[in-house]
């Protein structure tokens, strides 16, 4: 593990480490000491990184890997719109440096460019009365991966854009902190609206992979309580609320 260094946006630090299994598993274990909200660490290079379903993230040198400890102020019911928050906040920020790009958001956690494939994944994890806000950006080229449902996109793959692992988690902290208030404040329903709005595949057909079965129908809606509506081919509605999403011919 390599040097560290605090930087303070508003309340929130950031200590940034060099080498780690994942960011998430700092801060459990910062949680496990005590840790006050808002406490965030950002790793240059995971040796264990994950995401959703137990798999694996390619987590090479260049990309963000930052995860922050969050003690919501409201139930555990509420905390599912937590996602939806993280991807917007991240998706503000990306917008900043990738312009005239379609940037648009995949059920129920990825940010994605649109004809190109997954920018951003986000996995959050329940510590006893915490949450861990995990999120991985791509920044520099990744290499394609075997079993991706959707093939990776890095920021360095666009034209005049540069950006560092440590500026694009600063900005993405302060939004993240902004919209997190805010959700504690008026709730789903505002969120949804905007997940909605820069979602990609609204009335497209898809293919939802669950834990036992493979889905086919029509994306109709973004349920209040976070689940996909899916009208499938048999004339059934699912409400799904975890799966991977195949969209038919890609985005």
């Amino acid at each position: 593990m390599g040097a560290d260094v605090t930087v303070s946006i508003a309340d929130w630090p950031i200590t940034v480490v060099e080498t780690a299994t994942s960011s998430s598993d700092l801060v459990r274990a910062a949680a496990a000491d005590g840790a006050a909200e808002g406490v965030g660490f950002l790793v240059g290079t995971q040796t264990a990184g994950r995401g959703r379903r137990g798999r694996s993230w390619a987590s090479e040198q260049g990309g963000m890997y930052y995860s922050v400890l969050l003690k919501p102020p409201f139930p555990p019911d509420r905390w599912f719109g937590l996602s939806f928050v993280a991807c917007l906040a991240i998706r503000d920020v990306i917008a900043g440096y990738i312009v005239n790009k379609a940037i648009g958001l995949k059920w129920p956690n990825d940010v994605v460019i649109a004809g190109r494939g997954k920018l951003c994944g986000i996995l959050i994890e329940a510590s006893g009365d915490n949450l861990i806000v995990g999120t991985g950006v791509n920044i520099a080229p990744v290499a394609p991966l075997d079993d991706a449902v959707f093939p990776p996109v890095a920021m360095g793959d666009f034209a005049g854009v540069s950006v560092t692992p440590h500026a694009l988690a600063t900005a993405y902290c302060t939004q993240l902190a902004r919209r997190y208030a805010a959700y504690a404040e008026t709730g789903f329903s505002p969120v949804r609206s905007e997940w909605l709005s820069h979602c990609v595949h609204r009335q497209q057909q898809m293919t939802v992979h669950c834990a036992d079965m493979a889905i086919s129908g029509v994306f109709t809606d973004l349920a209040e309580d976070g689940t996909l509506t899916l009208l499938a081919d048999d004339g059934v509605t699912h409400h799904i609320s975890t799966g991977d999403v195949e969209l038919m011919g890609q985005v």
